[in-house]
């Protein structure tokens, strides 16, 4: 197996994506805008907005469902590639309705072709990064999404006191210019290729853990299993500072899918993938408790550009909140890795639940935007470990043939939310108030920490298991 230089610990086959995730999601900002814009510019109900946009995430439920299980059938790159590409050109075609129905018919097309490289992006970072150093590698991969997510909104609030129109021009050229430099990077990556891919490795690390579940017998309870995963990812975290920049074993390949011979695609079976995730009741546990959060989470896009139009206030109020909250994570996301390092993953997962229902519960009384302001620094503090964690546990919980599926069904909890949260958020806004909204919000946080709390066994115990199978592997 050829050596590769690594950087802070991980791999430059994680950097050359990394680098194209920071450029994409500088020019995500449509979405966000687009209830915005059906309001003022097309002069809908901000009911009947809601549900335009929420087809934006129903589409995504598709893109999801079978983005993931596709790439662990056909590559990831293709996935990744394709779905990028055919987002710009929907954003084109966006750019020309002005029927909200219309609109709304669209939305749901170009959820679906977005959201397929999304589970195939997580997958691809399972299969390059080892599962020790996953916990930095999906940190840095939320920080870029928020890096992106503090400038976007800038550009895109400059676009639309021009036009609206310019936003999905821009994000459209963004995203192709981010494409181009993957399709750059995966064919570079190509040629480190030696005959080791990362995917025989992957499967023999998963063939370790089904050995090592049958054989071996972790007799713990749960909370030694948090304190066992809490210390090893502490000490490794250690270990990955000391040794950043260094000579390492890295994978050979870009892309473990794609390095396969069409004989292995064959036998990756794509219904026993998905048996096999439906089956894994700490996995499911986790999808249904983080739709929870989801869809109570999503109404800072959905119902807050709602509830700040109904009290005066516009795109110049709701971009600055978003601009607050991206860029909050920016400084606070890799320095907040230590501490995490330090913490199991389900004691980051219930302390970020109960910081962002505070955060939500003060948005209960706030009628100025500076009330506001202070409940978006809040529920940001509370939203640092909750993204990067959750992804981290869902790469540890998956076993390496079956990624693409694990990661796609995840995923497509927050393409539900996407759909759900508008709905939700402009009925209950539109039936109640907002004021309403905010205290429905608070309680789900709630509720998803105890589920969270309640359901850490049964969790950890299977991320001990597949730590312990990296380390016979290894």
């Amino acid at each position: 197996m050829k050596k590769e230089r690594s950087i802070f610990g991980l791999p430059l086959l994680f950097w050359g994506l990394w680098l194209a995730l920071l450029i994409l999601w500088m020019g995500r900002f449509v979405i966000s805008f687009m209830s915005m814009y059906l309001v003022k510019d097309l002069h809908v109900d901000a009911g009947v907005a809601g549900t335009i946009v929420s087809m934006y995430g129903f589409g995504g439920i598709f893109g999801c469902l079978f983005g993931g299980s596709l790439s662990d059938r056909f590559g990831r790159q293709s996935m990744i590639i394709s779905g990028e590409i055919g987002a710009a050109i929907m954003l084109i075609v966006l750019s020309f309705i002005d029927d909200p129905f219309t609109m709304g018919a669209m939305l749901l097309i170009y959820g679906a072709i977005s959201s397929i490289p999304t589970p195939a992006i997580a997958a691809y970072i399972a299969d390059v990064v080892p599962i020790r150093a996953q916990k930095r590698a999906y940190t840095l991969q939320t920080w870029a999404v928020n890096f992106g997510f503090a400038i976007g909104p800038i550009i895109a609030n400059q676009l639309v006191k021009i036009s609206y129109t310019l936003m999905f021009y821009a994000e459209a050229i963004i995203l192709v210019v981010a494409t181009g430099l993957l399709i750059v990077f995966f064919h570079e990556a190509r040629k480190l290729g030696g005959t080791d891919t990362v995917r025989d490795e992957s499967l023999h690390e998963s063939q370790t853990a089904r050995k090592a579940d049958r054989n071996v017998t972790i007799d713990v309870t749960s909370d030694d299993v948090a304190a066992t995963v809490t210390s090893s990812l502490s000490t490794v975290a250690n270990d990955e500072d000391t040794s950043a920049a260094t000579i390492t074993l890295a994978n050979d390949t870009a892309d473990p899918a794609d390095s396969m011979s069409a004989a292995d695609r064959q036998s990756v079976s794509l219904l026993a993938n998905y048996r096999r995730a439906l089956a894994d009741w700490p996995f499911m546990a986790m999808v249904v408790l983080m739709f929870g959060y989801t869809i109570a989470y999503f109404q800072l896009t959905s119902g807050l550009p709602i509830a700040l139009t109904q009290l005066g206030m516009g795109t110049d109020q709701y971009s600055v909140l978003l601009t607050i909250n991206g860029g909050m994570l920016c400084l606070l996301q890799i320095p907040a890795l230590a501490v995490f390092n330090r913490m199991s993953n389900t004691r980051v997962l219930v302390l970020g639940m109960l910081i962002t229902a505070v955060g939500y519960a003060f948005q209960i009384g706030a009628t100025s935007w500076h009330g506001f302001a202070i409940a978006a620094v809040l529920w940001t503090f509370g939203e640092l470990g909750t993204f990067p964690i959750a992804a981290t546990t869902v790469a540890n919980l998956a076993p390496a043939e079956a990624r693409g599926t694990y990661q796609g069904l995840y995923n497509l909890v927050w393409s539900l939310s996407n759909g759900a949260a508008p709905l939700v958020g402009g009925w209950i806004i539109g039936g109640f108030g907002s004021r309403t909204l905010w205290i429905c919000c608070t309680v789900m946080f709630l509720i998803v920490a105890a589920g969270l709390y309640a359901t850490k066994g049964a969790r950890e115990r299977a991320v001990a298991r597949n730590l312990h199978a990296a380390d016979l592997a290894s």
